[in-house]
Protein backbone atom coordinates (compact mmCIF):
# COMPACT_ATOMS: atom_id res chain seq x y z
CA UNK A 1 0.00 0.00 0.00
CA UNK A 2 2.58 2.53 1.01
CA UNK A 3 4.49 1.40 -2.41
CA UNK A 4 1.09 2.82 -4.27
CA UNK A 5 0.82 5.52 -2.21
CA UNK A 6 4.14 6.63 -3.70
CA UNK A 7 3.55 5.63 -7.23
CA UNK A 8 0.70 8.00 -7.25
CA UNK A 9 2.28 10.48 -5.37
CA UNK A 10 5.32 10.65 -7.79
CA UNK A 11 2.90 10.65 -10.88
CA UNK A 12 0.99 13.74 -9.44
CA UNK A 13 3.90 15.30 -9.11
CA UNK A 14 5.08 14.71 -12.61
CA UNK A 15 2.31 15.86 -14.27
CA UNK A 16 2.32 19.20 -11.97
CA UNK A 17 6.16 19.57 -12.92
CA UNK A 18 5.51 18.92 -16.65
CA UNK A 19 2.88 21.58 -16.75
CA UNK A 20 5.32 23.84 -14.77
CA UNK A 21 7.78 23.86 -17.37
CA UNK A 22 5.22 24.51 -20.16
CA UNK A 23 4.59 27.56 -18.71
CA UNK A 24 7.01 29.13 -17.26
CA UNK A 25 10.68 30.05 -18.04
CA UNK A 26 12.60 29.33 -15.28
CA UNK A 27 11.59 26.19 -14.34
CA UNK A 28 12.86 24.15 -10.80
CA UNK A 29 16.39 23.03 -10.43
CA UNK A 30 17.46 19.54 -10.08
CA UNK A 31 17.96 20.01 -6.78
CA UNK A 32 14.70 21.48 -6.17
CA UNK A 33 13.16 18.49 -8.50
CA UNK A 34 14.87 16.12 -5.79
CA UNK A 35 13.57 18.04 -2.66
CA UNK A 36 9.99 17.79 -4.68
CA UNK A 37 10.27 14.24 -5.67
CA UNK A 38 11.59 12.95 -2.50
CA UNK A 39 9.60 14.57 0.37
CA UNK A 40 7.32 11.76 1.68
CA UNK A 41 8.68 11.56 4.99
CA UNK A 42 6.95 13.31 8.41
CA UNK A 43 9.08 16.04 8.70
CA UNK A 44 10.75 17.20 5.06
CA UNK A 45 13.58 19.61 5.63
CA UNK A 46 15.41 21.95 3.04
CA UNK A 47 18.15 23.69 4.89
CA UNK A 48 21.42 25.05 3.66
CA UNK A 49 22.98 28.82 1.86
CA UNK A 50 20.80 31.99 1.23
CA UNK A 51 18.94 32.69 -2.46
CA UNK A 52 19.78 28.25 -2.94
CA UNK A 53 15.94 27.90 -4.00
CA UNK A 54 14.96 26.46 -0.62
CA UNK A 55 11.70 28.14 -0.06
CA UNK A 56 10.61 27.57 -3.63
CA UNK A 57 11.21 24.05 -3.47
CA UNK A 58 9.21 23.58 -0.20
CA UNK A 59 6.49 25.54 -1.23
CA UNK A 60 6.02 23.80 -3.96
CA UNK A 61 5.82 20.45 -1.87
CA UNK A 62 3.66 21.98 0.51
CA UNK A 63 1.04 23.31 -1.81
CA UNK A 64 1.47 19.82 -3.52
CA UNK A 65 0.00 18.32 -0.47
CA UNK A 66 -2.76 20.61 0.38
CA UNK A 67 -4.54 20.08 -2.76
CA UNK A 68 -4.54 16.08 -1.64
CA UNK A 69 -5.28 16.80 1.61
CA UNK A 70 -8.28 15.68 2.80
CA UNK A 71 -9.04 18.25 5.37
CA UNK A 72 -8.30 22.60 6.27
CA UNK A 73 -6.04 21.61 9.42
CA UNK A 74 -3.32 23.09 7.18
CA UNK A 75 -1.16 25.79 8.70
CA UNK A 76 2.17 28.10 7.79
CA UNK A 77 4.25 29.10 9.99
CA UNK A 78 6.77 32.08 10.34
CA UNK A 79 9.22 33.93 12.49
CA UNK A 80 6.30 36.61 12.73
CA UNK A 81 3.33 36.88 10.34
CA UNK A 82 4.53 39.56 8.61
CA UNK A 83 7.65 37.32 7.68
CA UNK A 84 5.76 34.94 6.96
CA UNK A 85 3.59 36.53 4.72
CA UNK A 86 7.16 38.32 2.93
CA UNK A 87 9.06 34.75 2.61
CA UNK A 88 6.31 32.65 1.52
CA UNK A 89 2.64 33.73 0.72
CA UNK A 90 3.69 36.82 -1.57
CA UNK A 91 6.15 33.91 -3.66
CA UNK A 92 2.80 32.75 -3.72
CA UNK A 93 1.19 35.46 -5.20
CA UNK A 94 3.79 36.65 -7.23
CA UNK A 95 6.57 34.17 -8.19
CA UNK A 96 6.73 32.71 -11.71
CA UNK A 97 7.86 29.13 -10.38
CA UNK A 98 4.90 28.84 -8.26
CA UNK A 99 2.45 30.15 -11.19
CA UNK A 100 0.60 26.63 -11.14
CA UNK A 101 -1.00 27.65 -8.24
CA UNK A 102 -1.66 31.05 -8.35
CA UNK A 103 -4.88 31.40 -9.97
CA UNK A 104 -6.10 28.97 -7.02
CA UNK A 105 -5.29 31.42 -4.44
CA UNK A 106 -6.93 34.11 -2.30
CA UNK A 107 -5.31 36.09 0.42
CA UNK A 108 -7.08 37.59 3.27
CA UNK A 109 -5.32 39.96 5.13
CA UNK A 110 -7.38 40.45 8.00
CA UNK A 111 -7.61 36.87 9.10
CA UNK A 112 -4.06 36.26 7.71
CA UNK A 113 -5.13 33.74 5.82
CA UNK A 114 -4.38 31.90 2.51
CA UNK A 115 -7.41 30.24 0.82
CA UNK A 116 -6.53 27.54 -1.66
CA UNK A 117 -9.03 26.51 -3.87
CA UNK A 118 -11.98 24.70 -0.93
CA UNK A 119 -8.87 25.51 1.76
CA UNK A 120 -7.90 27.26 4.58
CA UNK A 121 -4.10 27.65 5.47
CA UNK A 122 -3.97 29.58 8.68
CA UNK A 123 -0.85 31.60 9.10
CA UNK A 124 0.92 32.08 12.78
CA UNK A 125 4.07 33.40 14.33
CA UNK A 126 6.67 31.77 16.19
CA UNK A 127 8.49 34.68 17.13
CA UNK A 128 9.00 33.97 21.00
CA UNK A 129 8.14 31.87 23.73
CA UNK A 130 4.93 34.10 24.27
CA UNK A 131 3.75 32.71 21.07
CA UNK A 132 3.03 29.03 22.14
CA UNK A 133 -0.81 29.78 23.17
CA UNK A 134 -1.42 30.08 19.07
CA UNK A 135 0.07 26.40 18.83
CA UNK A 136 -1.63 24.91 21.99
CA UNK A 137 -4.51 22.86 21.13
CA UNK A 138 -4.32 22.32 17.57
CA UNK A 139 -4.17 19.63 15.32
CA UNK A 140 -2.51 19.53 12.16
CA UNK A 141 -2.69 17.97 8.97
CA UNK A 142 0.29 20.00 7.46
CA UNK A 143 2.33 22.61 7.82
CA UNK A 144 5.09 24.97 6.52
CA UNK A 145 7.84 26.51 8.81
CA UNK A 146 9.65 29.09 7.46
CA UNK A 147 13.19 30.20 8.90
CA UNK A 148 12.16 27.49 11.54
CA UNK A 149 16.22 27.61 13.21
CA UNK A 150 14.53 30.82 14.42
CA UNK A 151 11.73 29.11 16.47
CA UNK A 152 12.18 28.96 20.36
CA UNK A 153 13.00 25.01 20.75
CA UNK A 154 9.16 24.58 22.86
CA UNK A 155 7.09 25.76 20.05
CA UNK A 156 9.35 23.43 17.76
CA UNK A 157 8.24 20.55 19.71
CA UNK A 158 4.95 22.09 20.46
CA UNK A 159 4.55 21.82 16.41
CA UNK A 160 5.59 18.57 16.35
CA UNK A 161 2.82 17.23 18.83
CA UNK A 162 0.48 18.53 16.96
CA UNK A 163 1.24 17.08 13.75
CA UNK A 164 -0.51 13.87 15.17
CA UNK A 165 -2.65 12.27 12.25
CA UNK A 166 -1.58 9.47 10.14
CA UNK A 167 -1.61 11.80 7.15
CA UNK A 168 0.25 14.69 8.94
CA UNK A 169 3.55 16.09 7.00
CA UNK A 170 5.44 18.79 7.74
CA UNK A 171 8.13 20.75 5.59
CA UNK A 172 10.65 23.12 6.43
CA UNK A 173 12.91 25.58 5.24
CA UNK A 174 16.21 27.17 7.41
CA UNK A 175 19.55 28.70 7.21
CA UNK A 176 21.81 26.55 9.37
CA UNK A 177 22.24 27.63 13.12
CA UNK A 178 24.80 25.68 15.89
CA UNK A 179 25.15 22.09 15.51
CA UNK A 180 23.28 21.33 18.28
CA UNK A 181 19.96 22.34 17.62
CA UNK A 182 16.53 20.53 17.64
CA UNK A 183 16.89 21.11 13.55
CA UNK A 184 19.83 19.67 13.42
CA UNK A 185 19.21 16.47 15.51
CA UNK A 186 16.21 16.08 13.50
CA UNK A 187 18.64 16.07 9.86
CA UNK A 188 21.57 13.66 11.61
CA UNK A 189 18.01 11.56 12.27
CA UNK A 190 17.35 11.76 8.08
CA UNK A 191 20.67 11.01 7.36
CA UNK A 192 20.96 8.36 9.71
CA UNK A 193 18.25 6.31 7.63
CA UNK A 194 15.16 7.66 10.07
CA UNK A 195 12.00 6.87 7.73
CA UNK A 196 10.13 9.81 9.93
CA UNK A 197 12.41 12.12 8.55
CA UNK A 198 14.28 13.88 5.24
CA UNK A 199 16.69 16.38 4.30
CA UNK A 200 18.32 17.90 1.57
CA UNK A 201 21.21 20.54 2.03
CA UNK A 202 21.50 23.42 -0.58
CA UNK A 203 23.97 25.66 -1.30
CA UNK A 204 24.29 28.73 -3.56
CA UNK A 205 25.71 27.18 -6.39
CA UNK A 206 22.84 24.71 -6.44
CA UNK A 207 20.70 27.60 -7.54
CA UNK A 208 21.47 28.17 -11.69
CA UNK A 209 19.17 31.16 -11.78
CA UNK A 210 21.10 33.55 -9.75
CA UNK A 211 24.03 35.17 -11.57
CA UNK A 212 27.63 34.76 -11.11
CA UNK A 213 27.90 38.51 -9.95
CA UNK A 214 25.74 37.79 -7.36
CA UNK A 215 27.83 34.98 -5.91
CA UNK A 216 30.79 36.49 -5.98
CA UNK A 217 29.23 39.94 -4.05
CA UNK A 218 27.43 36.82 -1.51
CA UNK A 219 31.25 35.74 -1.19
CA UNK A 220 33.24 39.35 -0.33
CA UNK A 221 30.43 40.12 2.09
CA UNK A 222 30.11 37.47 4.34
CA UNK A 223 32.77 36.51 6.87
CA UNK A 224 33.55 34.06 9.57
CA UNK A 225 30.63 32.32 10.97
CA UNK A 226 28.04 33.99 8.35
CA UNK A 227 30.03 32.76 5.57
CA UNK A 228 30.36 29.28 7.41
CA UNK A 229 26.57 29.46 7.69
CA UNK A 230 25.10 31.72 4.68
CA UNK A 231 27.32 31.04 1.40
CA UNK A 232 28.28 27.62 2.58
CA UNK A 233 25.39 26.34 4.56
CA UNK A 234 26.94 24.62 7.10
CA UNK A 235 26.07 23.95 11.22
CA UNK A 236 28.80 25.10 12.56
CA UNK A 237 29.64 26.87 16.34
CA UNK A 238 30.02 30.67 16.75
CA UNK A 239 33.65 30.98 17.71
CA UNK A 240 37.07 33.39 17.16
CA UNK A 241 37.51 36.43 16.06
CA UNK A 242 33.78 37.99 14.70
CA UNK A 243 35.59 40.90 12.76
CA UNK A 244 38.59 38.11 11.69
CA UNK A 245 38.84 40.48 8.38
CA UNK A 246 39.30 43.80 9.78
CA UNK A 247 42.68 44.94 8.20
CA UNK A 248 44.06 48.79 10.02
CA UNK A 249 45.54 49.05 6.85
CA UNK A 250 42.20 49.44 4.76
CA UNK A 251 39.31 49.96 7.45
CA UNK A 252 41.08 52.87 9.15
CA UNK A 253 41.76 56.03 8.00
CA UNK A 254 43.77 59.61 8.55
CA UNK A 255 40.87 61.56 7.25
CA UNK A 256 36.94 60.95 6.48
CA UNK A 257 37.01 58.70 2.69
CA UNK A 258 35.00 61.81 1.24
CA UNK A 259 32.64 65.08 2.73
CA UNK A 260 29.70 64.09 5.12
CA UNK A 261 26.57 64.84 4.03
CA UNK A 262 25.06 64.68 7.71
CA UNK A 263 25.95 62.60 10.85
CA UNK A 264 24.23 60.60 12.57
CA UNK A 265 25.51 59.37 16.29
CA UNK A 266 25.12 56.70 18.68
CA UNK A 267 25.32 56.11 22.19
CA UNK A 268 25.81 52.80 25.04
CA UNK A 269 24.88 53.84 28.34
CA UNK A 270 27.59 52.63 31.00
CA UNK A 271 27.53 53.85 35.05
CA UNK A 272 29.95 50.57 36.08
CA UNK A 273 30.99 49.94 32.37
CA UNK A 274 32.09 52.74 29.77
CA UNK A 275 29.72 55.16 28.26
CA UNK A 276 30.44 55.30 24.77
CA UNK A 277 29.25 57.56 22.29
CA UNK A 278 30.29 57.37 18.38
CA UNK A 279 29.58 60.46 15.76
CA UNK A 280 29.48 58.48 12.20
CA UNK A 281 29.51 60.53 8.57
CA UNK A 282 27.62 59.77 6.04
CA UNK A 283 27.72 59.93 2.50
CA UNK A 284 25.23 58.98 0.22
CA UNK A 285 27.30 59.48 -3.13
CA UNK A 286 25.14 61.39 -4.41
CA UNK A 287 27.87 64.13 -5.21
CA UNK A 288 30.88 61.66 -5.29
CA UNK A 289 29.06 58.98 -7.34
CA UNK A 290 31.11 56.36 -5.10
CA UNK A 291 28.03 55.18 -3.73
CA UNK A 292 27.25 55.16 -0.04
CA UNK A 293 30.17 55.67 2.56
CA UNK A 294 30.14 55.79 6.34
CA UNK A 295 32.96 56.02 8.81
CA UNK A 296 33.20 56.57 12.76
CA UNK A 297 34.74 60.18 12.71
CA UNK A 298 34.80 60.89 16.54
CA UNK A 299 34.44 58.77 19.58
CA UNK A 300 33.56 60.08 23.45
CA UNK A 301 34.60 56.93 25.63
CA UNK A 302 34.37 56.84 29.75
CA UNK A 303 35.55 54.28 31.22
CA UNK A 304 35.12 54.59 35.33
CA UNK A 305 37.87 51.50 35.92
CA UNK A 306 40.49 53.90 33.94
CA UNK A 307 39.38 57.36 35.06
CA UNK A 308 38.39 56.43 38.68
CA UNK A 309 35.37 58.05 38.85
CA UNK A 310 31.89 57.57 37.80
CA UNK A 311 29.86 59.59 36.16
CA UNK A 312 26.07 60.82 36.90
CA UNK A 313 23.23 61.02 34.12
CA UNK A 314 23.63 64.81 34.73
CA UNK A 315 27.13 64.97 33.49
CA UNK A 316 26.96 62.35 31.03
CA UNK A 317 24.54 64.48 29.46
CA UNK A 318 26.62 67.67 29.81
CA UNK A 319 29.60 66.12 27.90
CA UNK A 320 26.96 64.37 25.13
CA UNK A 321 25.39 68.21 24.94
CA UNK A 322 28.78 69.17 24.39
CA UNK A 323 30.32 66.60 22.14
CA UNK A 324 27.57 66.40 19.70
CA UNK A 325 26.92 70.63 19.13
CA UNK A 326 29.58 71.42 16.72
CA UNK A 327 27.69 68.43 13.95
CA UNK A 328 24.46 68.60 12.17
CA UNK A 329 23.40 65.25 13.90
CA UNK A 330 20.33 63.94 11.54
CA UNK A 331 19.78 61.71 14.35
CA UNK A 332 20.65 59.87 17.83
CA UNK A 333 20.15 56.13 18.57
CA UNK A 334 20.38 54.88 21.73
CA UNK A 335 20.51 51.68 23.87
CA UNK A 336 16.72 50.76 24.16
CA UNK A 337 17.80 50.05 28.27
CA UNK A 338 19.14 53.24 28.90
CA UNK A 339 15.29 54.99 29.98
CA UNK A 340 16.97 57.18 32.87
CA UNK A 341 19.49 58.63 30.40
CA UNK A 342 17.13 59.17 27.44
CA UNK A 343 14.71 61.07 30.19
CA UNK A 344 18.07 63.35 30.51
CA UNK A 345 18.62 64.00 27.04
CA UNK A 346 14.96 64.61 26.52
CA UNK A 347 14.93 67.27 29.42
CA UNK A 348 17.23 69.24 27.20
CA UNK A 349 15.82 68.78 24.02
CA UNK A 350 18.12 66.18 22.48
CA UNK A 351 15.76 63.84 20.65
CA UNK A 352 16.73 60.25 20.48
CA UNK A 353 15.58 56.84 19.16
CA UNK A 354 15.49 53.98 20.65
CA UNK A 355 18.06 51.67 18.47
CA UNK A 356 17.60 47.95 17.10
CA UNK A 357 19.47 46.28 19.47
CA UNK A 358 19.08 42.74 17.86
CA UNK A 359 22.87 41.34 18.47
CA UNK A 360 22.75 39.05 15.11
CA UNK A 361 21.59 41.84 12.65
CA UNK A 362 23.68 43.89 14.02
CA UNK A 363 26.87 42.37 13.27
CA UNK A 364 25.53 40.58 10.41
CA UNK A 365 25.46 44.59 8.79
CA UNK A 366 28.80 45.73 9.84
CA UNK A 367 30.62 42.80 8.40
CA UNK A 368 28.43 42.98 5.18
CA UNK A 369 29.55 46.85 5.11
CA UNK A 370 33.10 46.81 6.21
CA UNK A 371 33.46 44.16 3.36
CA UNK A 372 31.94 46.04 0.89
CA UNK A 373 34.59 48.84 1.54
CA UNK A 374 31.09 51.32 3.43
CA UNK A 375 32.24 51.67 6.56
CA UNK A 376 35.45 53.23 8.31
CA UNK A 377 36.74 54.37 11.25
CA UNK A 378 39.08 57.33 11.24
CA UNK A 379 42.34 56.43 13.22
CA UNK A 380 41.63 58.68 16.18
CA UNK A 381 38.86 56.99 17.39
CA UNK A 382 41.48 54.21 19.49
CA UNK A 383 38.77 52.84 21.53
CA UNK A 384 36.62 52.34 19.08
CA UNK A 385 39.40 50.57 16.62
CA UNK A 386 40.53 48.26 19.40
CA UNK A 387 37.32 46.71 20.25
CA UNK A 388 36.84 46.23 16.75
CA UNK A 389 39.54 43.99 16.79
CA UNK A 390 38.94 42.35 20.51
CA UNK A 391 35.07 41.52 19.42
CA UNK A 392 35.11 37.51 19.92
CA UNK A 393 32.62 35.04 19.95
CA UNK A 394 31.73 33.44 23.85
CA UNK A 395 33.01 29.95 23.05
CA UNK A 396 31.15 28.50 26.24
CA UNK A 397 27.78 30.43 25.26
CA UNK A 398 28.06 28.62 21.47
CA UNK A 399 28.45 25.11 23.37
CA UNK A 400 24.81 25.40 24.30
CA UNK A 401 23.89 26.77 21.48
CA UNK A 402 23.92 30.79 21.98
CA UNK A 403 25.18 32.96 19.31
CA UNK A 404 26.38 35.62 21.50
CA UNK A 405 29.75 37.88 21.44
CA UNK A 406 31.44 38.27 24.90
CA UNK A 407 30.30 41.16 26.60
CA UNK A 408 33.49 42.32 27.51
CA UNK A 409 35.28 45.51 25.34
CA UNK A 410 32.12 45.68 23.27
CA UNK A 411 31.05 49.09 24.02
CA UNK A 412 32.04 50.94 21.07
CA UNK A 413 30.78 47.59 18.58
CA UNK A 414 27.42 47.94 20.58
CA UNK A 415 27.48 51.67 19.57
CA UNK A 416 28.43 51.57 16.15
CA UNK A 417 26.18 48.58 15.71
CA UNK A 418 23.11 50.45 17.32
CA UNK A 419 23.61 52.70 14.29
CA UNK A 420 24.42 50.44 11.17
CA UNK A 421 21.21 48.47 12.19
CA UNK A 422 18.51 51.41 12.71
CA UNK A 423 19.95 53.90 10.70
CA UNK A 424 18.72 53.41 6.89
CA UNK A 425 20.73 55.53 4.15
CA UNK A 426 18.93 56.84 1.23
CA UNK A 427 19.65 54.81 -2.01
CA UNK A 428 20.87 57.01 -4.88
CA UNK A 429 19.17 56.74 -8.18
CA UNK A 430 21.35 56.03 -11.09
CA UNK A 431 21.74 58.64 -13.34
CA UNK A 432 20.81 58.44 -16.98
CA UNK A 433 22.51 60.48 -19.62
CA UNK A 434 21.72 60.79 -23.77
CA UNK A 435 22.93 62.34 -26.46
CA UNK A 436 22.39 65.92 -26.99
CA UNK A 437 21.63 68.76 -24.58
CA UNK A 438 22.46 72.10 -24.93
CA UNK A 439 26.30 73.35 -24.16
CA UNK A 440 27.26 70.17 -23.29
CA UNK A 441 28.00 66.59 -24.87
CA UNK A 442 25.04 64.89 -22.58
CA UNK A 443 21.82 65.85 -21.46
CA UNK A 444 20.91 64.49 -17.49
CA UNK A 445 18.02 62.68 -17.64
CA UNK A 446 16.81 61.85 -14.38
CA UNK A 447 15.94 58.48 -13.72
CA UNK A 448 12.29 58.77 -12.33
Amino acid sequence: MEREFHRRYKTGVTFLINMMVKTIQDPLSPKQLEFVINSTAHWNLAHGSVRSGKTICTLFRFMHATDRCPDSQIFMVGHSSETIYQNAIRPLLESDELAIFKPFCTWFPGKRELRYKDKTISTLGAKDEGAIGQFQGKTMSLCYCDEMTLYPESIIDMIDTRLSRSHSMGFASMNPSHPGHKIKQWIDKAEAGDPNYYSLHFTLDDNPYVPEDYKQRIRDSLSGLFYKRNYLGLWCLAEGAIFDFFDRKIHVLPQPPTAAEYWVAGIDYGTVNPFCCLIVGVSTGRHTGLGMRMWVEKEYYWDPKKTGRQKTNTEFANDVQEFLEPYAIKALYIDPSAASFKLELQRRNIHCVDANNDVLDGIAIMTDQMKKGNLYVLQECENTIREIESYIWDSKKAEIGIDAPIKKFDHSTDCLRYVLATHKVNKVQSQQYAPGGFGSRYEYRPNF
